[in-house]
């Protein structure tokens, strides 16, 4: 642990009388500090924070509109007041925090939610404003100590990085950027000496790759703007401002190649974050993926994927009138659509109209925020909303609730759309009176304006049509497949996977299936998995390729690397350009993650016994900061 990170309570004690003495009478209100915190939704780190900042008596939380219990906590503090104001950017957030809230001190203290100030640090902070920022200094930069594991990456976190954190707020303005923003001062800066304390991971590592891909996509906005006025000037880089030497290598940053690869031969080879041990390793990894995610950002706002992806879609749906429908006796529609969703605006109106050339259209919809209910309804689909426990039991609930009178029932994901060949196959089949219960439909994959045929993502094959009563989805929160215990076939024609999302999209909701599927992995550790067996979800040589996933390939080690190389390498992804090359590397970002959260669970899980909640398990960090060396689980057999 950090030498002085955790106060004594005569150490606590003797930093709140040295605050209180401007409060008091004793002092002037010059000889105090106050604090100011900005938060979103920091439930699980704001209390902590406040606890070592106790040797301010005026704390002003400035929350961003929180949905969770931030406020609730942080007025438990009689110190503190809470402020609300919409979060539009970064900049103008911390301007109007320095600059529209009056405090009680001259000295403002910024410190963010996930930060702990020891009591050296709170005491060298009150000895320094007592003398008015001794030499005519206006702010004061710190140094931190970035937490992982249980233990300082110094080496990987490129200790040291100077943070102006102490200020008077009348003489510093946050610079106009989209985020990471630096203050622009007034006059004199100094220094101090002692450390803060960040816990990037405190509030558990689905939060930290959640809040990196929205930085990310901020970061990826300024690399643009930056791109278009040019490379800046080398001269910068020899600057004696620290801050301005790391703004111009961040410019710089925006115009290399690999910038992923870079920063992790940068922070683990040459900054020789191998020193920091297992914690080095992956802190440089995932600083590594955050980098890529910044290039690939850039990459496509500077491109025309989605256009391109919507003229390819245009093409392969085209077709003349709907098929007509064969009804049975009683005048039931053949078939019927059941579509999930969760906003899904982007792409529900389409879907709809595209999926009504089939049948009647039921959207079971999750409580969508972004207006899918309503443009469902207006394309002719029949809105029906159900509470999202998981993949599988929505589905299940959908097939048992949803007043289906046809005799077939299709599957279809608002991101997919039939083809008029398939339509046509679909058709003829349910009309044939075969006895056969449901129907593989094979998928082609729309990435970055190409259609995928390489990677190992092409055939995907999926169980979509069935007779209504004859099948059920397994017990499994993602990734779920269907169980047909009767006959089934194969269709010759193929749905289209349309991927037309933004990258920060798509990667939403790719760090939601990692906590998913990382869930089921602990489930199947601990005997709780519903997952059906192999055998009753393929019948030929597909069971054993998902035996083999389910089985075999957890147990691999440097997954990640094993999946960029089978994607990229083996199942020739090369043959699809840039668009196999991204999605090995997202897909070997997509198994990283799984990995990370549920060695983080089991750490978790096994500190609380077995019979714990599994999801609760999942809500913060690797606890005690403490990474586990246990094997991925296996399935049933």
């Amino acid at each position: 642990m950090v030498s002085g990170l955790m106060q004594s309570e005569e150490q606590q004690r003797q930093v709140r009388e040295a605050a209180r003495e401007g409060a008091d009478g004793g002092a002037a209100a010059g000889d105090g500090v106050s604090v100011l915190i900005l938060t979103k939704n920091e439930e699980f780190n704001i209390e902590a924070c406040l606890r070592s900042l106790t040797f301010s008596d005026d704390i002003v939380v400035l929350d961003s509109l929180s949905n969770d219990r931030t406020l609730e906590i942080a007025r438990q503090f009689p110190n503190v007041r809470t402020v609300q104001r919409p979060f539009d950017t970064e900049w103008k957030q911390r301007n109007f925090g320095l600059h529209n809230i009056t405090y009680k001190h001259p000295w403002v203290y910024i410190c963010d939610a996930d930060e702990r100030v020891p009591a050296e640090l709170a005491e060298e902070i009150l000895r320094t404003v007592r003398t008015g920022g001794g030499g005519g200094h206006v702010a004061y930069r710190l140094r931190y100590k970035n937490m992982y594991l249980g233990r300082w990456i110094k080496h990987a976190s490129s200790y040291p990085v100077w943070i102006m954190r102490l200020v008077r707020p009348e003489r510093v303005t946050y610079e106009v950027r989209e985020t990471n923003v630096h203050p622009l001062v007034d006059g004199s800066a100094g220094e101090l000496r002692g450390h803060f304390v960040h816990y990037s991971f405190g509030a558990g590592l689905k939060r930290w790759f959640q809040k990196h891909n929205f930085y990310s996509t901020r970061e990826a906005m300024e690399g643009v703007k930056v791109r278009r006025g040019g490379k800046p000037k080398l001269a910068a880089l020899r600057s004696g401002d620290p801050m301005v030497r790391r703004r111009a290598l961040k410019n710089l940053s925006y115009f290399l190649k690999g910038r992923g690869l870079l920063r992790f031969l940068a922070a683990y080879v040459a900054g020789r974050g191998f020193l920091d041990g297992a914690a080095g390793l992956h802190y440089c990894l995932m600083i590594s993926t955050y980098e890529y995610w910044i290039e690939l950002k850039i990459n496509e706002q500077e491109s025309e994927w989605r256009s391109r992806t919507d003229r390819l879609v245009a093409k392969l749906v085209r077709d003349g009138e709907p098929v007509a429908q064969s009804a049975s006796s009683d005048d039931a529609p053949l078939v019927e659509v059941m579509i999930p969703t969760l906003n899904e605006a982007d792409h529900i109106a389409e879907t709809v109209a595209n999926a009504r050339k089939l049948g009647p259209v039921f959207v079971l919809d999750s409580f969508s925020t972004d207006g899918t209910q309503e443009l469902a309804r207006q394309a002719g689909a029949t809105v029906v909303e159900h509470e999202f426990v998981d993949y599988a039991a929505q589905k299940n609930w959908g097939l048992d609730h949803l007043p289906f009178k046809g005799e077939w029932v299709f599957i279809l994901d608002a991101d997919e759309r039939i083809t008029p060949l398939l339509r046509e196959e679909v058709m003829a089949e349910a009309s044939a009176g075969r006895a056969v219960d449901g129907y593989y439909i094979n998928r082609s994959l729309l990435f970055m304006g190409r259609v995928v045929r390489h990677g190992g993502l092409y055939p995907s094959w999926n169980l979509r049509l069935f007779r209504r009563g004859k099948a059920r989805y397994e017990a499994r929160s993602v990734h779920e497949h269907v169980m047909c215990p009767g006959p089934t076939d194969y269709l010759r024609h193929e749905m289209v996977h349309v991927r037309r999302e933004s990258i920060n999209q798509y990667l939403e909701k790719h760090i939601r299936y990692a906590d998913m599927e990382s869930n089921e992995w602990l489930k199947w550790r601990m005997g709780h998995s519903g997952s059906a067996k192999t055998g009753e979800l393929f019948k030929d040589a597909l069971r054993w390729r998902q035996w083999v996933r389910r089985n075999v390939w957890p147990r691999l080690p440097a997954r990640p690397l094993w999946r960029f190389l089978w994607m990229y390498c083996f199942r020739f992804g090369f043959l699809d350009g840039r668009a196999g090359w991204h999605l090995a590397e997202l897909m070997a970002c997509y198994e990283y993650m799984i990995s990370l959260l549920y060695r983080d669970k089991i750490v978790r899980a096994a500190q609380a016994g077995e019979g714990s909640n599994v999801t609760a398990a999942g809500a913060g960090g690797l606890a005690g900061d403490r990474a586990s060396v246990l094997s991925p689980p296996v399935s049933r057999e």
